[in-house]
């Protein structure tokens, strides 16, 4: 039994209850949220509630719950490339295209019904196994437990931030220097599926160096300190160097001194420039490390920015 409490920001503030418990707790659906307060696992102030209920800010919210096997979802022959693997975790190195989980925009042919192909026993686990996620077109290094125990240390240990995740960016322009990002995460007031920075929303902190310069790019070395939703996007376009080829949070079709060779290799990306490459964390007495290299489009378009 898994009991969860949460106190209610101005950011929250007038959203109904379903949605802000669904969005604020991975391991279980909005629909499965309704069915608890129907049952009265849910309370607010200490009361009982209702789904519509319009959260006020201050507000004190608790819930219980028990996480049982995932049994709707079904196994596809999707290729998963498994870089490591032993008793307790494996790892992944995801494809850009590939979104990691059915939701209601997708019901099907994601990288968990992939997973459930090879390894059916990953319904007995909350979430399949997930320790965290990666963007849709995204590609990259992803954690995933075998089983209850790991699953519990290894998200217990990312939000510690004892998880190390690097990931390589191509983005707009060139910094004078690395730098920190230290700014709160919130939706989009105007775009609900968006994120933005905005004052009364999630801690955020991001760090990068500069890798490579070009003319008019840069390949950074950006490190998740936290990691909420589209944060390395969110943060990177908030400082003026969006990511290269995010159609979401870029919407530069041309810039300063900008040369047809750049745009020809940027536009037939065709994804967002963004790649998890190193993984590292310390689990059960022993150092872990796993390294993917950069996928061939966007080598090829380093490639290209170089000529």
């Amino acid at each position: 039994m898994i009991s969860k409490r949460f106190q209610v920001d101005e950011e929250n503030s007038n959203n109904r209850i379903d949605i802000f418990l669904a969005n604020n707790l991975d391991a279980i659906s909005r629909g499965i949220v309704q069915q608890l307060i129907s049952e009265g696992n849910v309370t607010v102030n200490g009361k009982a509630t209702k789904r519509n209920y319009l959260l006020k800010a201050a507000d004190v919210i608790e819930i219980t719950f028990e996480l049982k096997a995932n049994c709707k979802d079904e196994a596809q022959d999707i290729p998963i490339d498994i870089t490591f693997e032993n008793e307790d975790f494996f790892v992944i190195n995801k494809d850009s295209g590939l979104t990691v989980h059915p939701g209601a925009g997708q019901k099907d042919n994601t990288l968990i019904n992939g997973i459930l192909h090879i390894r059916k026993e990953q319904r007995d686990i909350p979430r399949y196994g997930l320790v965290h996620r990666l963007d849709k077109d995204t590609s990259g290094l992803m954690l995933i437990a075998k089983n209850l125990k790991a699953h519990t240390i290894l998200t217990e240990l990312i939000q510690v931030k004892k998880i190390q995740r690097h990931y390589y960016a191509l983005v707009h322009g060139v910094p004078i220097s690395g730098q920190t990002i230290d700014l709160p995460i919130g939706r989009h007031t105007k775009n609900r599926l968006l994120y933005c920075v905005k004052d009364g929303g999630r801690e955020a902190t991001t760090h990068f160096r500069i890798k490579k310069k070009f003319k008019n790019f840069s390949l950074l070395d950006v490190e998740l300190e936290t990691g909420r939703t589209h944060q390395i996007r969110v943060h990177l376009k908030h400082i003026g160097h969006p990511i290269a080829g995010d159609k979401s949070y870029n919407k530069i079709k041309a810039w300063k001194d900008a040369i047809p060779t750049e745009l020809e290799a940027i536009n037939k990306l065709q994804r967002q420039a963004l790649h998890s490459y190193n993984l590292k964390f310390h689990f059960l007495n022993e150092d872990f490390v796993f390294e993917s290299k950069l996928p061939n489009d966007i080598e090829k378009t380093l490639e290209e920015l170089e000529e």
